[in-house]
């Protein structure tokens, strides 16, 4: 639990975070309007301007109980004084500036800096910080001794090793020591993102354009790892993997327009720098390694570094009949040529010699975009579009032998670059044959051409047509319905699979969509608006695998303005995905177990998500002299439950009962005030209030499951070979609260 209590510094000094921000901006605009509205000096020189800018600052204070990363997650709202929201302008007939702050000091702060020269220059700069707060409530064994290498202290291993020797329940007893020293620690991450954009106008018609943006992430991922062989690996361990990397873009065009057309000629690089490439961690149930025990420590390949870049030439020209021409076409190559780790860190064990020292990977990339929209009349108008790209996978083949989880079992390995080719075909011709009705008919055909999949050839015949009503001041109406109907050709067994199993990206498959929206606003202060969705897929050739895939949605709002100071707004929506898979629990197929032809060993499952989201606002601005009200409310509330199903030959002869999962739900409410009192034009003091409120139940990752996987709990000689972090999903309750003055200037 986090308590924070609510305070004044001083007099009023105090500001929160993005709240009311709507009528600081009229405020602004409104101060604007005598300078803006006056006429240009016309002169040489510049004419000046005021400057224009408000800043926010405040104290805010906070209340959470429950799991406090998940509220922060991705923010920083931490109690103290801050400058939220900075704003400053400064604009003349041929130049403008313009600078922002929000939430200064804190984790997830950002800067923002433009600079205009009229008809030449463009300058833009952008700081932002990006945080992520996984956990505050994990622990872990290991020290981090930099370069991405995890130790645990000797005597734990040795304590450990020694109680495995002796049977199960001293081993449990001794990790259950172990873990009782584990240190407490905060799991987060930080990505700083640098972004700078340029562009240079050498004449009327030219421009030249320039970007960069450095992405770079510095802290700690939560991973899982294992020592040995599937399904038992011994032991599971999950712990904060340290990460640091940089991920760094380049854009640069030369571009040429005018009335007649667009050809644009550039350059695009990026690269991604992995600092911390492996990592190599203590396995917390041995010392010293073992043929036949486990290795020591493992190793965990990270993303590895690599490089891309493209040239690209884009273009379009102005035809008769008002029609216009396009086409965008890119050429490019991936490149990742990393050292390749060794296939053991078990010194116990003859690691099996590699194929080559590094990677050799690489890819050539082409896509190409073609386009023509024509409006011959004013009833008619057409669009043709193809779409073509090519990922060629140029990386050599790769052969070795290779250790099963560092035991000494060895398999073959053989790598499967994998290519793609996909070329796109749109077609769509709409026809308004009156005022306020257009009628579109659509079709869309998919080719694709995979290697080392299980349909290397798949196209997909997509028919869509949909009505528009739109012009009219009382009602906006849009329906459209999609068929769609996707074939594979050339198909081929995959090793190991059943042979009636298909994967759903490639499988075939039937798909029907329809959806609708309308709005209907009978007087000026008053609307509403309703839509509706329902889509299904269907597997029909898939034995085992996903079989079908439904959705269906509606959503029903209503505005209301019964005065200019007065406002309401409501929204209701739900939501609805179904999916049927099927599976097979067998062995492969050997001469002395025949369970992969046992079609009473199969079994099904039923998965439903349901979402319902409502969301309400009240704003009452200057409804009471001065003051300025805003209430706002938001609920998400789901569930998703997995039904199993078997026949009933498998429910007769099976010695373990079949037990369903309970349902997964989440659901956040949220409730927002926020009050402000001008006591001057531009001088605000105010006040605003926060409420969230999560509740979260999942099987997966709730504390009754991972407390029994975890031997800390007192379980012996079953659950053992897991080591978790103590990252669970947890409730919270949070309270807010804020004090704050605005300055307009």
């Amino acid at each position: 639990m986090r308590t924070r209590a609510l305070s004044l510094t001083g007099a009023l000094l105090l500001v929160f975070a993005g709240v009311a921000r709507a009528q600081q901006e009229q405020t602004v605009a409104a101060a604007a309007t005598p300078a803006a509205a006056q006429a240009p000096i016309p002169s040489t020189t510049s004419s000046f301007v005021p400057n224009i800018g408000n800043i926010d600052f405040g104290f805010r204070t906070d209340n959470v109980t429950g799991d406090a990363a998940r509220y922060s997650r991705f923010r920083d709202l931490r109690e103290g004084a801050y400058v939220d929201r900075f704003r400053f302008t400064k604009e003349t007939d041929i130049w403008a500036f313009r600078a922002t702050a929000n939430n200064v000091g804190y984790r997830d702060q950002r800067f923002n800096v433009a600079y205009q020269d009229i008809g030449k220059l463009k300058l833009n700069f952008d700081w932002n910080q990006v945080p992520l707060f996984i956990s505050d409530s994990t622990r872990t064994l290991y020290k981090n001794n930099g370069n991405g290498v995890l130790t645990i202290d000797n005597q734990l291993q040795q304590a450990i090793q020694d109680a495995t020797a002796i049977g199960p329940a001293a081993r449990d007893l001794a990790i259950t020591n172990a873990l009782a020293q584990a240190q407490p620690y905060d799991l987060r991450s930080r990505r700083d993102i640098a972004d700078v954009k340029l562009v240079y106008s050498t004449s009327r018609d030219i421009d030249l354009k320039f970007s960069v943006k450095s992405a770079h992430r510095d802290g700690s991922n939560l991973q899982s790892f294992g020592f040995g062989t599937s399904p038992g690996l011994n032991p599971v361990v999950e712990f904060g993997v340290p990460l640091n990397d940089r991920t760094t873009d380049i854009k640069s065009s030369i571009e040429l327009a005018n009335q007649q057309g667009l050809l644009s000629v550039g350059y695009n690089a990026s690269w991604f720098d992995n600092h911390i490439p492996t990592v190599q961690f203590d396995n917390p149930l041995r010392v010293v390694d073992s043929p036949t025990a486990g290795p020591a420590s493992g190793l965990a390949v990270m993303w590895p570094t690599n490089h891309a870049f493209s040239v690209n030439v884009n273009g379009s020209y102005k035809l008769p009949a008002r029609s216009r021409a396009s086409a965008a076409i890119s050429i490019g190559q991936w490149n990742q040529n990393e050292a390749l780790v060794p296939p053991t860190v078990n010194t116990a064990l003859v690691a099996p010699p590699l194929d080559r020292p590094s990677a050799e990977t690489r890819a050539d990339i082409v896509s190409m975009v073609y386009s023509f929209t024509s409006r011959p009349s004013q009833y008619i108008w057409l669009n043709a579009r193809y779409r073509y790209y090519d990922y060629a996978n140029k990386t050599p083949l790769f052969e070795t032998t290779g250790l099963v989880g560092d035991f000494g079992v060895t398999t073959p390995i053989e790598n499967e670059p994998g290519s793609i080719k996909r070329g796109t075909f749109d077609l769509d011709a709409s026809f308004s044959p009156y005022k306020y009705l257009g009628v579109n008919f659509g079709i869309t055909r998919e080719d694709s051409d995979r290697t080392h999949r299980m349909f290397e050839k798949t196209a997909e015949n997509t028919y869509r047509v949909t009505f528009d009503s739109t012009g009219n001041q009382y009602v906006t109406l849009r329906a459209k319905f999609e068929h769609s109907n996707r074939d594979g050709s050339g198909l081929e067994a995959v090793d190991g699979e059943q042979p009636d199993t298909r994967h759903f990206d490639i499988a075939n498959r039937t798909r029907d969509r329809v959806t609708g929206t309308i709005t209907v606003s009978p007087v000026t202060f008053f609307g509403v608006n309703a839509s509706v969705s329902s889509g299904k897929d269907k597997y029909g050739d898939t034995g085992f695998g996903l079989r079908s895939n439904d959705n269906t949605g509606w959503s029903l709002g209503f505005d209301l303005v019964p005065a200019k100071t007065v406002s309401f707004n409501v929204d209701y929506g739900y939501e609805k995905y179904t999916a049927l898979s099927y599976s097979r629990t067998a062995n492969p197929l050997t001469a002395t177990d025949t369970t992969f032809l046992d079609p009473t060993r199969d079994w099904w499952d039923n998965q439903a998500d349901k979402v319902k989201t409502f969301t309400a606002s009240a704003d009452f601005v200057k409804t009471l002299p001065k003051t300025d009200i805003r209430l706002s409310s938001n609920i998400s509330d789901g569930n998703a439950t997995y039904v199993y199903g078997m026949k009933p030959e498998q429910k007769v002869f099976t010695t373990i009962p079949l037990t369903q999962l309970s349902p997964l739900k989440n659901k956040l409410s949220d409730v927002r005030l926020d009050v402000q009192y001008f006591v001057r034009a531009n001088v605000a003091f105010g006040g605003a209030y926060w409420f969230e409120d999560y509740k979260v139940n999942d099987f997966a990752l709730g504390p009754n499951t991972l407390n029994a996987l975890n031997p800390a709990n007192g379980t012996t000689g079953v659950f053992a070979s897991s080591i978790y972090s103590g990252y669970l999903y947890r409730n919270y309750r949070a309270h807010t609260g804020f004090i704050r003055m605005t300055y307009l200037f």
